[in-house]
């Protein structure tokens, strides 16, 4: 917690303590007035002598509980014995208090009263600081609390997003460095053409995706260039079938997501001959991303190794980890095609 807002906290309680006083203060010395018809009542000169004596002698009391506070927590029965001996002392102030009173005043009704109220004037104050001295470390304890959990939180998610992108990119640029070197003698031009598209995506994997969020344009764009390289790995040009629909423009995606998906549908399609073999599909909302994509798979078996790129368990944590409860994915095989559906919410 900021000291600005730690100090904050502590005028606003002694601001709220001072018009306490001059409230109970009133009400005492008008009690006072009527039980022993006193000719004057309470006046601000008495409100100010109140202040002045309490509010010392409070802040003393009040910051000794303050700070003596970790004492106490680290075993909660010192604080029995604390407010056992603090009952205990105030009625030994107390007695002899109520006995002249009782002494000097007729009637034993009156000296009741009087004995109790004596007992409630001295322990009241000394109680409420005591007990908001406890209460106002407990409070402060527990925002900071919150604050380092918050920030754990943060750098656990950090940490786990990195350890999930340094399982992706390894994968994906060895692969592409293999497909470009088949072109690199036979067709310098092609190969060229492929390097400069696996530079753009390099780039967009060591910069962009670095955002919390990108234009989904922008993934899009990066998720066709890695199609085009790894088309050519085969001569079928229907391959690979790639769908958009909607309108991309104002909507913003977590980077490297989809491309998952993707990057293992390429690995498992591996009947290079089979038209349609990839297909892909986005469905644009104004709120909500469906994201769409089969492959053909030769051994449904395949699929279930534990090598699988990415993997979909991995996917699922990081999807966890960015959207919580805004998305939905739901994964099957059904007669040698793996199916992929992902919905994501924009909000």
């Amino acid at each position: 917690m900021k000291k600005s807002v730690l100090i904050m906290f502590h005028l606003a309680f002694w601001i709220f303590t001072s018009l306490l006083i001059v409230l109970v203060f009133q009400i005492i010395l008008a009690s006072s007035w009527v039980i022993f018809q006193s000719r004057l009542g309470p006046t601000v000169s008495d409100n100010l002598k109140g202040l002045l004596i309490i509010l010392p002698v409070g802040a003393c009391i009040f910051y000794s509980s303050y700070f003596s506070f970790p004492y106490f927590a680290k075993r909660f029965i010192r604080f029995v014995w604390f407010f056992a001996a603090f009952f205990t002392l105030m009625l030994l102030i107390s007695i002899p208090g109520y006995v002249q009173q009782k002494a000097s005043l007729k009637g034993a009704e009156m000296s009741t009263m009087q004995g109790i109220l004596a007992i409630t004037v001295v322990a009241s104050p000394l109680l409420y600081f005591i007990i908001l001295g406890f209460l106002f470390r407990i409070f402060i304890e527990w925002i900071k609390d919150i604050k380092i959990k918050t920030e754990l939180e943060k750098d656990k998610i950090a940490s786990q997003l990195e350890l999930l992108k340094s399982k992706i990119n390894p994968h994906f640029l060895f692969n592409t460095l293999n497909n470009i070197d088949v072109f690199i003698q036979d067709d310098p031009i092609m190969a060229s053409e492929y390097l400069r598209k696996l530079s753009d995506i390099l780039r967009f994997m060591l910069y962009e995706s670095n955002a919390e969020k990108i234009p989904l344009t922008m993934e899009i764009e990066y998720i066709q260039k890695y199609i085009d390289l790894q088309k050519i790995r085969t001569a079928n040009e229907k391959f690979v079938n790639i769908e958009i629909n909607g309108n991309t423009n104002g909507k913003y995606l977590s980077p490297m997501i989809l491309i998952h998906l993707i990057e293992n549908a390429f690995k498992y399609a591996t009947n290079k001959k089979i038209e349609n073999a990839i297909a892909i599909r986005f469905d644009i909302t104004e709120n909500h991303l469906l994201f769409f994509c089969k492959n053909h798979i030769h051994e449904p078996k395949e699929i279930n190794t534990e090598n699988n790129g990415l993997g979909i368990q991995l996917l699922k944590q990081k999807l966890e980890l960015l959207y919580k409860n805004t998305y939905k994915l739901t994964v099957k095989e059904e007669n040698n095609w793996y199916l992929v559906n992902l919905e994501i919410s924009f909000s």
